[in-house]
Formats: structure tokens, C-alpha cells, sequence
């Protein structure tokens, strides 16, 4: 029997969004029902109009970010972009579109809002007769993301089915699955175990910090603090893509009660999580159900405006992380942590953001939508 092609799309902007698009073309590859194919937006639409759009992005986010947390929140702003978006994508589709009629997927699935914009295009114009199925992996649901095109909405927490339905969309539109999350995660992996592999002392607490894939200049001065405590423990540092944070960091001489190790980009935080006694991070929506997983208690600093201020308010008011507002602070809480005044309730946390109560499968969310066995044919994909 021929398999259901499925093409995921994302953006190559923010670790969350690209983490969930590989998580999900993992969980989908293992079954012998599909054939999958990743790909990002800037990678098949390259050029200066999308290199434009991720610096100015980053800019926003880095540089001024009240700007960007404006942008995001303002219902004027929402009033004036939410029906540009279709139109601003349809100076994007070419590839995609090479993409489709070569691939022949029945199902697109997006795990961002330009993807999901392009295609939306596509099935308006009749031009993509297939599926889109919309994928959240944020801890809030934002209008931006919604479109009448959609199959499916995949939500990762319960208040996203809430406000789906408040919004009027049907039910059958829509499934709970939790955070997707790579499996490696789900390994049980014993702390000296992970500091054997990792080459860490097993004597000593460990504090991790970082911030995904880019790690913040601001993560110098949580360092720097973690360096005066008069707690010993050990300090390993994930500088992500930022070279130049690593080698500032490198250069700061460490005392020795607290050993330090710098690293760049990983692609082991799996073990990392599991020989941590602490996190000190920013929020993300992976990265948090990851740390859940590893039962790694998380103090969440330098969160901007904007989406990451929405997630760091929910995942405090649950209990999931706690919010230092400035580098001392944020030390301050990971000794709480490692003198075991301050605990998480991981059982809890796990309900909440990695399997909430009525989740399903990534599979079993997408079974009901599957068009006819032998998925869609080239005839459907139109010339012009």
C-alpha cells in the first residue's frame, strides 16, 4: 500500500519552532504508514527578502524588544496585519509550490505562522488541495497563527482547546498531544551516568545554563554571579551559535569551587539535562517540557516582551519555572534549589505540559484527517 507523504515546514527562526518540526518528522518516520520530508521556509525561499525578515526579527527581539512586545500584543496591529498575511505570502510560494507538485504530499503540517501562511495561500487559490495541519508549541495561543484554511490545530497544552473552541472552531479540528518532544529525552539517564559521559565531577552540584540556540550577552552576568556564590558547585554554560559569548566567558577565570565548563552549540542535551541539578535558561517551548522530562527544576531569567513574556507567565503561574528578574536573583534561587528549599512538583508539571490529561499520539492525531489511501494525485496540483 502506498504511504501518506507528509511535508513539515518551519522556520529556520527560534529553536522551538525548528525542534518541534524535527520532533514531529522523527515520531512520524517510525511509521511504516508515511513518508515524510522536512524542510524550511528560508531554505527553499532563500534570497535577501528572507534573510531581510530574520534580522529584522532578531533585531527587534535583541535590540528593542518593547517594540516587538508592542507588535505582538496590540490589537491595532493584529486588525492591520491578520489580513495582509496571505498576501504577504504569496511573494513566497514559488518554491513551495516546485516542493509540492514534486513531493505530492496529502498533508503539509507547519510549526510556525509563515509556512502556515504560504500554504493557507495555496489551498485559497486552489492551488494545494491537501491538508494543513497548524502545530503550537508555544504555552499560549496567539491569533497570528489561526487560519480558515487549516485541517487540523495540534494544541500542547489544554487552555489552547479552550480558546479554540471559544473562538468557534470545530472540535474536530482540533487534538491535544502535549509538547512534542524528541525521544531521547524520555531515555532514563542516571545523573552519574550523564557526568561520566559529560566528564564531570560526581561529587559537586551542577548548575546549567544557556538559552537554546542563542544564547543572550546577558547570560555574562548570570555567570559572573554564579562565580561569587559562596555555594560550591559546578557551572556548565551552552553559548549556543554566540562565539563571542563563549569566548568571553572563556576568558573570565573561574574559582575553584566552582569548576566551569563552556560550551558552543550541543546536540546532547539529553545527557546535559540529566547530570544538571538546576537549569537557568529562557523560556522555550521544547526546552521547558525537555526540562520537565528530566525532572530539572528551572529558574527562567531575561525574558523580553512578546511571546516569551506570555510563556514565562504561564509557566509561573503553573508552577513549571521560576522567574529571576535580575543575575543575582537568579543565583539566589538555584541555591534554593540545591539546599532543597525550593522544590517542583515534576508529576504535576509533566500532566500539565508534556502528556495533559485526554493526549494523544502525534499518529493518532492526524489519523482522522488522512485523505483517501492512496493520498492525492498530480492531477490535483494545478500548472498555473
Amino acid at each position: 500500500m502506498a504511504k501518506t507523504k507528509i511535508l513539515v515546514l518551519c522556520t529556520a527562526v527560534g529553536y522551538g519552532i525548528k525542534a518541534t518540526a524535527d520532533n514531529i518528522a522523527q515520531q512520524l518516520s517510525k511509521s511504516e504508514e508515511y513518508e515524510v520530508r522536512s524542510e524550511t521556509v528560508e531554505k527553499v525561499e532563500s534570497g535577501m527578502a528572507s534573510s531581510a525578515v530574520i534580522k529584522i526579527y532578531l533585531m527587534l527581539l535583541d535590540k528593542i524588544s518593547p517594540v516587538w512586545g508592542y507588535l505582538y500584543s496590540s490589537r491595532l496591529v493584529m486588525a492591520i496585519s491578520l489580513p495582509m498575511r496571505k498576501f504577504l505570502a504569496s511573494f513566497k510560494v514559488k518554491n513551495v509550490l516546485q516542493i509540492l507538485r514534486e513531493f505530492q504530499p496529502a498533508i503539509v503540517i507547519s510549526t510556525q505562522t509563515v509556512p502556515s501562511g504560504i500554504i493557507a495561500y495555496l489551498k485559497s487559490k486552489g492551488l494545494y488541495l491537501g491538508k494543513l495541519v497548524i502545530v503550537f508549541s508555544d504555552y499560549h495561543l496567539h491569533s497570528f497563527w489561526l487560519y480558515d484554511e487549516a485541517d487540523l490545530y495540534i494544541c500542547n497544552i489544554p487552555e489552547q482547546v479552550d480558546e479554540l473552541k471559544k473562538l468557534g472552531v470545530p472540535e474536530s479540528k482540533i487534538r491535544l498531544t502535549g509538547t512534542l518532544v524528541a525521544e531521547k529525552f524520555f531515555q532514563d539517564i542516571s545523573k552519574d551516568n550523564a557526568r561520566d559521559q559529560l566528564g564531570l565531577l560526581k561529587s559537586m552540584p551542577m548548575v546549567l545554563m544557556g538559552g537554546a540556540g542563542r544564547a543572550r550577552a546577558s547570560n555574562k552576568e548570570v555567570f559572573k554571579q554564579l562565580l561569587r556564590s559562596s555555594r560550591s558547585f559546578q557551572v556548565v554554560v551552552i553559548c549556543g551559535k554566540n562565539e563571542e559569548l563563549r569566548e568571553e566567558l572563556s576568558a573570565i577565570s573561574a574559582p575553584a569551587p566552582h569548576p566551569v565548563r563552556i560550551l558552543g552549540y550541543v546536540d546532547n542535551m539529553e545527557v546535559l539535562m540529566s547530570a544538571a541539578d538546576v537549569l537557568i535558561y529562557k523560556t522555550g517551548g521544547p526546552s521547558m517540557a525537555e526540562a520537565v522530562i528530566k525532572k530539572l527544576p528551572m529558574i527562567l531569567t531575561d525574558i523580553r516582551p512578546g511571546h516569551e513574556l506570555i510563556n514565562l507567565n504561564y509557566l509561573v503561574n503553573n508552577g513549571i519555572a521560576k522567574y529571576a528578574r535580575i543575575p543575582r536573583e537568579a543565583v539566589f534561587m538555584a541555591e534554593q534549589v540545591l539546599d532543597g528549599k525550593t522544590v517542583f512538583n515534576h508529576e504535576k508539571n509533566y500532566e500539565k505540559i508534556v502528556k495533559p490529561p485526554g493526549a494523544v499520539t502525534l499518529v493518532e492525531a492526524i489519523k482522522d484527517i488522512i485523505p483517501e489511501p492512496e493520498g492525492l494525485k498530480i492531477k490535483n496540483y494545478q500548472e498555473n
